[in-house]
């Protein structure tokens, strides 16, 4: 959550099921607990077109509130994480493809069912529950009888290792969902859309149901299709998933809008900042840096690449980069090294990068980054979406598709790049005193004939200093610079001639 942060354990449960109710048939009653069964007698024809003329059809009707979610009880967040879906009940099994989908129960923080169909052959069917389906703490499993259906799912692939099975992504909470790369562990999530983000009030679209196309048994990516709905809108989401050293998301969204909106956030992804050497945490940690992203990146349509360090701010904020046809954007990890974060147990060094990559001209618009001020890890207090400029009204049909990288970093600037940031301060002299230091790209000619294209709105700069850092095709600059608002925006770039050799380095800095 961004108006009240998101507690990064809960994600957001109490998911609505009104408007797919009365398009969707009933869930079966499972009759065996080896596999989740279908049932052939309440199939029905499939199709996106189709999911799109409900959508529609949801968007032109009056919204109606869902009902008060069930009321489940006794499961605390580590008995729930206790409590496993039986490999022998993966979608799929029996057909020896390359994916399977397991499924999660409703308890704990998720106890709304709703519906997950499998497709196939152009028909879909409802996939039936049975609490059979799962490993459940024998003190607990009482719990399970007042269970009705899934609350979302996982899709499982060879990921790290042949013949063993990793996850490559989790739909489960309003419209979150989350993937990671080889060798990583899970960090930033994804949303389906954002609205009022940030700000308060802050609307949060659901993913009602979800339908899961079952993938050829030699075929190398799965497709998964959600409805979407909200106060303000109605949605279909169609997600491409192909994993590899990176997983990666090819989405095609369709929203209608009840209402003419302008707070709307496309392609929004949350993470979780808590401190670094450049935002150092005010309380005692034997840590070096809590994070799972320490950046924000854009590469803008006019071909600039911009590095936006994440802070922890003193009280939230709302920055925004206006940009035209955005060639890509996304939160970062660039910290890769265990000691720069100091934790063997979280590896944050491990959490994956998510980036946008629109696959259509976008237009005008801004990137949004939401800062949260916090002092739990356990809190998503970081959020950016795309935001357009033009409203979308009451009637239109916004189609949006972009791809999604989850992993190593992606599209970064071929010239040089920031790897680190540090702050501080000369009290005496009333300066606030900064380091940035770059890597790769034209640097490694050395520092002839380089430039310091430094710029402070809000404040005064009253040295500068280039230098060459220790390692290859690397350079430092620092500077001093005397506030005069409550506000600086800073930015950085280097250039050889009227060039430039970097990308631009940004930061806000308040009092």
């Amino acid at each position: 959550m961004i108006s009240s942060l998101v507690n990064r354990r809960a994600a957001l449960g109490g998911l609505s099921l009104s408007a797919v109710l009365a398009l969707a048939p009933r869930l079966a009653s499972a009759t065996a607990p080896q596999t989740p069964a279908v049932d052939d007698a309440v199939s029905q024809p499939f199709s996106v077109e189709g999911l799109r003329e409900r959508a529609r059809a949801m968007a032109a009707a009056p919204y109606a509130k869902p009902p008060a979610a069930p009321s489940i009880t006794g499961l605390t967040y580590d008995e729930y994480f206790r409590i496993r879906f039986r490999s022998e009940a993966d979608l799929w099994k029996d057909r020896k493809p390359q994916f399977r989908a397991e499924f999660f129960p409703p308890a704990w923080l998720y106890p709304r069912p709703l519906p997950i169909f499998e497709v196939a052959a152009g028909l879909a069917r409802p996939i039936a529950f049975d609490p059979a389906m799962f490993d459940i703490p024998g003190e607990h499993a009482d719990v399970a009888k007042a269970w009705k259906g899934f609350s979302g799912f996982r899709l499982l692939w060879p990921l790290n290792e042949a013949g063993k099975m990793d996850e490559i992504a989790v739909f489960q909470g309003a419209s979150y969902f989350r993937s990671l790369g080889q060798g990583q562990r899970y960090g930033l999530s994804a949303r389906g859309l954002a609205i009022g983000a940030g700000e308060p009030n802050e609307e949060f679209p659901d993913f009602i149901a979800f339908w899961l196309e079952r993938p050829p048994i030699e075929g190398e990516a799965v497709v998964v299709h959600a409805l979407m709905d909200s106060p303000s809108c109605a949605g279909v989401y169609s997600f491409t998933i192909r994993p590899g050293e990176d997983v990666v998301f090819d989405v095609a969204a369709s929203v209608f809008p009840r209402t003419t909106m302008t707070k709307m956030g496309a392609a929004a992804m949350s993470s979780m900042f808590l401190f670094n050497v450049a935002d150092p945490s005010p309380l005692q940690d034997y840590r070096t840096a809590v994070h799972d992203s320490d950046g924000l990146a854009i590469w803008t349509g006019r071909g600039e690449h911009i590095w936006r360090p994440l802070q922890n701010p003193k009280a939230h904020r709302l920055s925004n980069f206006p940009d035209e046809n955005p060639k890509g954007f996304g939160l970062v990890q660039r910290a890769r090294g265990l000691e720069e974060f100091g934790d063997l147990q979280a590896r944050y060094d491990l959490r994956p990068s998510l980036w946008v990559e629109p696959l259509d001209a976008w237009g005008e618009g801004a990137v949004h980054l939401a800062e949260l001020a916090t002092t739990k890890e356990t809190d998503d207090n970081i959020a950016i979406f795309w935001r357009p400029k033009a409203p979308w009204k009451q009637g239109d049909q916004v189609d949006l598709r972009y791809r999604l990288h989850w992993g190593q970093e992606r599209f970064a600037s071929p010239d040089a790049r920031v790897f680190r940031t540090r702050t501080g301060a000369d009290a005496q002299a009333g300066l606030r005193l900064f380091t940035v230091d770059l890597q790769g790209g034209a640097l490694a000619e050395g520092l002839d004939g380089v430039a310091m294209d430094l710029q402070a709105t809000g404040g005064e700069i009253v040295w500068r200093d280039l230098s060459p850092y220790p390692d290859d095709a690397a350079a430092r600059v620092a500077f001093g610079v005397r506030p005069q608002a409550a506000n600086m925006d800073l930015t950085l770039r280097l250039t050889r001639g009227e060039q430039a050799i970097s990308e631009t380095w940004r930061y806000l800095w308040t009092v």
